[in-house]
């Protein structure tokens, strides 16, 4: 055991996603396209064992070192910002909203560019690779404005599921909420545990009714709250803990 307090052999991904750099996931698809290496030597297999006191890592030509602190919060994401670290055409990220904080910390999963509402940001790879990770079956609540209003038969379709691209989805939790005045749009809450691209988008277009604006408002036992649009806010021990339980 060293004075980092971490056992002397690790998994290469495990590594540096302890560091904060990327998710585990993000790190597995750097080692197969060869932008990871160990003592000078690239490794394209993940699972490489590695003897985190004496190795040398470097993740796209950034030495690694793990973090001595994680950090943990949520932004309230604003419509028109990419979840991703960097965009090459210089188009707005998510990152800009917080700029200041360290720029170990990267969103976990995504969101939609107009999609709004509840963002969680990490330096903890195991944590993120937690939330991420099919097999958890993570509930993501939405409120979703549709055009026009669905008849029942359209509802139960998105219960059950709705073949979109990516096939068919697993049901779903929906229920209407309102509908507009004008009855021009209807607004409705729907629970889901898959990550399928632009999946509640698509679910809805699905059975004809586009979506006008979408907005994630809990993830698992996780609220969004009354955080301000653009705002962040770190999450306390009790949630970060709740959030890993799931």
């Amino acid at each position: 055991m060293g004075d980092r307090g971490i056992i002397d052999t690790m998994r290469l991904e495990k590594y540096i996603a302890t560091s904060g750099i990327a998710s585990r996931r993000a790190v597995k698809k750097r080692i197969r396209a060869g932008l990871v290496t160990v003592n000078g030597e690239p490794i394209f297999v993940p699972g490489h064992p590695i003897d985190v006191e004496t190795d040398t890592v470097v993740f796209e030509g950034q030495p690694v070192e793990p973090l001595t602190e994680h950090l943990y919060l949520m932004l309230n994401k604003p419509p028109g910002y990419l979840t991703t670290r960097r965009d090459e055409r210089g188009r707005p990220t998510v990152m800009h909203l917080v700029a200041d904080l360290p720029n170990s910390i990267y969103p976990v999963g995504r969101l939609d560019l107009e999609t709004e509402g509840l963002l969680i940001f990490t330096n903890d790879g195991d944590f993120a690779y937690r939330l991420l990770h099919p097999s958890h079956e993570i509930e993501k609540t939405y409120l979703a404005w549709v055009k026009g209003i669905p008849n029942e038969t359209a509802v139960e379709r998105l219960r059950q599921g709705v073949t979109i691209p990516s096939g068919k989805t697993a049901p779903a939790k929906v229920k209407r909420l309102k509908t507009s005045r004008d009855e021009a749009s209807t607004q409705f809450e729907v629970v889901i545990h898959e990550g399928k691209k632009r999946q509640v988008r698509l679910m809805f277009k699905g059975v004809g009714h586009p979506v006008i604006r979408l907005k994630r408002t809990r993830l698992g036992n996780l609220g969004l709250g009354n955080l301000p649009q653009g705002q962040y806010r770190f999450l306390t021990a009790s949630e970060v803990t709740a959030l890993m339980a799931l």
